[in-house]
């Protein structure tokens, strides 16, 4: 099951869009879902790593995937191709 780490702030204009795609995708998908203030402590050290810049940003599985709200189709690609099973 992927896991999406969805990173945010409070003053984040277009971060509530990419919360709302997210909150529907997980109606249809199966995934892990959290959200990361980067102006805690916590959520600065994971944008550090990540070198994340700017927001909101979408890790999946680890990986920096997205940097803004992805479209709907972009992001149920990553989600299926993170699904697919290893052969």
């Amino acid at each position: 099951m992927p896991n999406i780490l969805l990173l945010v702030s409070p003053s984040c204009g277009a971060c509530p869009s990419a919360k709302s795609l997210w909150k529907q995708l997980r109606v249809k998908y199966s995934f892990s879902y959290h959200e990361v203030d980067i102006t805690t402590e916590d959520g600065r050290t994971l944008a550090d790593r990540h070198s994340v810049r700017a927001v909101p940003a979408t890790i999946i599985d680890g990986r920096l995937t997205f940097v803004g709200v992805p479209s709907r189709e972009s992001a149920e690609k990553a989600l299926l191709l993170k699904m697919k099973p290893c052969e």
